[in-house]
């Protein structure tokens, strides 16, 4: 007998006398603790056999990751993303024609982007492992047995760019659609009206159903193509509806001229492009309304491709970072902060066309119009991104924020006009003006000589056009004049221009009025600096808008300056043509050199600054331009003159110069 049939006897017999239920229960957990302490021991040596590895029984489709450590599933993971973007992802569908058609979807668009979905190998890797170790310890101890016995199917956590994956989609499978259109409408400018363009039954995608099958297979390691559908596609809008409303189109087009417009807060003007009734009628077309009925529109497409080429140039601008720095009493390098401005496109369009909607029901039309005059002028939607580096933050002269600025147009300036005026910027640009200083253009710029780097062009001498060293100056000076009186500081000296040369016009209603002229050392135009602090005067060109652009930084001290447009009183005609002989030689005999007429003026503005104690002063610039008719040179032999005139000619067919 041996040693465990002899302890079993002494039990039955002694310890559990037979035909007891004493006996019975005590031997019923005898067993139970046994096979239980086999089975916890091989547990326990299962979870210690397979510890940084992946239980037994989990899988991905028909791969098997069993027994794999973390870096050897991340690896496989891998292995079928290299698979994906070599070959693509197939799809299967029927064409228009009824054939059976695979294509591959490449996962990756061109070279060096990445994929557009992708499975995550690292996610995964960490799903994995943690299969049979994220419960209790009860569970943490059976589970990995019993998952041998009934395996988990995992999904591979995908990461995806739906933009990317979008693109590469309809780049896949758009040349198989026959795409359906709505009934639209088509301006033809010639006849000033417009045509119906018939809709299109059309077949298409769904690209959505196909990405979220493309997840699903991905996510599941999948070979097998992707089933894909093309839909028939029913246009929501017929030529036949259309042609109900057709009538009202040119009453809903015509109704007003539509304004969009940005105010340009440091510059205090607006910047505005009109929708007249040809763009309006251009860029319209039909929809639907909420309540499905069909109303005249403009396309998204066209007014988002026009605020983006004629409108966001005017006004994107990228932040900036302050940078100062001052060598010789001059600041050499000011970047000012700036806020980055971007518009906002879609929302742009969606505001203007939905003005434009509104004329679709005249009665809700005329109440808005009455409610609101200016309900056709409509604001660009911007989005503001603060700098980092405030203005403050890099000097110490106490020159925080900007204070005024002003605007001017050198546009169709001659090219020595252009330099003379490039010069003075570079000049002025950095300039620091001391608390009390009287600015001064004439000695800031100047002298006016071909030493200190200026040249010829044409300046006003009395009656004559003519050039001087310098021309140009009065861009400099109408500039500055703009800058002052926006930024609130008492103009000490101004003279008006003798003659309206556009280059001075108001940029708002383009009259005569807000210029100044300079002519060393007569004519000057300065102004004093009563704001107690340094005021640092920074000027800029730009050669593409052709236009200067000079600014004003100091510390703000709740003063503030504006001025009106400048209305013209009244308007003096140049005058009758004059003829002016030469016989000096300057010109050949029969040689002909005329100046452009001027017309004269009478215009004023009115100039308004409240202090810092909340005064308002109000200045009134009054400007007389005279008139000049258009004078002709005219060459002729030395000797032909009796007393300026031609000999043997009446007085009445000359003027003397």
């Amino acid at each position: 007998m041996n040693l465990f049939q002899s302890l079993w006897s002494w039990l039955t017999l002694t310890v559990f006398p037979p035909h007891t239920a004493r006996r019975i229960i005590l031997l019923t957990l005898i067993i139970l603790g046994i096979f239980g302490g086999a089975a916890a021991g091989s547990a326990a040596f299962y979870n210690y056999f397979y510890e940084g590895r992946v239980y037994p029984g989990v899988r991905v489709g028909s791969y098997d990751f069993g027994g794999k450590t973390r870096e050897e599933v991340k690896y496989m993971v891998e292995m079928k993303n290299d698979h994906y973007a070599k070959f693509g992802l197939p799809i299967i569908f029927n064409t228009k024609e009824g054939e059976k058609q695979v294509v591959n979807m490449k996962t990756i668009i061109a070279d060096n982007n990445p994929e557009s979905i992708k499975l995550n190998s690292e996610d995964f890797a960490e799903l994995a492992l943690t299969q049979g170790r994220a419960g209790n310890n009860l569970e943490n101890f059976w589970l990995p047995i019993t998952m041998r016995l009934r395996p988990r199917t995992l999904d591979v956590p995908v990461m995806k760019d739906d933009t990317r994956l979008m693109q590469s989609l309809k780049a896949t499978l758009m040349p198989y659609e026959d795409l359906a259109h709505d009934a639209s409408i088509e301006y033809n400018r010639l006849k000033r009206e417009p045509k119906i363009i018939d809709e299109k039954i059309g077949q298409a995608f769904d690209y959505q159903i196909i990405i979220s099958d493309l997840q699903k297979a991905i996510s599941s390691m999948s070979d097998a193509p992707v089933e894909a559908a093309l839909r028939l596609r029913i246009p929501r809008i017929t030529a036949s509806a259309v042609s109900v409303v057709l009538p009202q189109f040119k009453t809903i087009v015509g109704y007003d001229d539509v304004t969009l417009y940005y105010t340009d807060a440091e510059a205090k003007i607006d910047i505005k492009w009109v929708f007249d009734y040809e763009k309006l009628a251009e860029f319209s077309t039909v929809d639907l309304d909420e309540s499905g009925r069909v109303i005249f529109s403009l396309s998204r497409g066209k007014i988002t491709k026009y605020i983006s080429d004629e409108v966001s140039p005017n006004i994107a601008v990228e932040p900036l970072e302050a940078k100062f720095s001052i060598n010789d009493g001059k600041v050499e390098e000011f970047q000012a902060s700036r806020a980055g401005l971007s518009v906002d496109l879609k929302e742009t369009a969606e505001d203007i066309t939905s003005r434009f909607e509104e004329r679709n029901y005249p009665d809700v039309y005329a109440l808005s119009l009455a409610a609101d005059p200016a309900i056709n002028k409509v604001p660009v939607s911007v989005h503001v991104v603060d700098p980092t580096v405030e203005t403050a933050e890099v000097n110490d002269l106490g020159i925080t924020d900007l204070i005024g600025i002003g605007i001017s147009t050198f546009r169709d300036s001659h090219t020595n006009r252009i330099k003379n005026i490039a010069h003075a910027v570079k000049k002025l640009n950095g300039l620091l003006i001391k608390p009390g200083e009287q600015f001064s253009a004439n000695k800031s710029a100047g002298p006016y000589t071909i030493e200190n780097g200026y040249l010829p062009e044409a300046v006003i001498k009395g009656r004559e056009i003519k050039p001087e060293v310098g021309g140009g100056m009065c861009q400099i000076g109408t500039t500055l004049f703009r800058m002052a009186m926006n930024s609130g500081l008492p103009i000490t000296e101004r003279h008006n221009h003798s003659l309206v040369v556009s280059y001075y016009a108001d940029p708002v209603n383009r009259n005569p009025g807000t210029d100044a002229t300079l002519y060393e050392p007569i004519l000057d135009f300065k102004f004093l600096n009563d704001t107690g602090n340094y005021l640092l005067l920074q000027t800029g060109i730009d050669y593409k808008k052709q236009e200067l652009r000079f600014a004003l930084w100091g510390k703000p001290d709740g003063r503030s300056g504006s001025y009106t447009h400048p209305l013209v009183k009244r308007w003096i005609a140049a005058g009758k043509p004059e003829t002016i002989y030469i016989d000096d030689g300057s010109l050949d005999p029969g040689e002909t050199k005329c100046q452009n007429a001027f017309n004269g003026a009478v215009a004023a503005f009115t100039y308004t600054r409240t202090t810092t104690a909340g005064e308002r002063i109000d200045q009134t610039f009054d400007s007389y331009y005279r008139p000049l008719p258009k004078i002709c040179h005219v060459g002729v032999l030395p000797g032909s003159l009796c007393n300026g005139q031609l000999c043997n000619q009446p007085a009445s067919t000359t003027a003397a110069f």
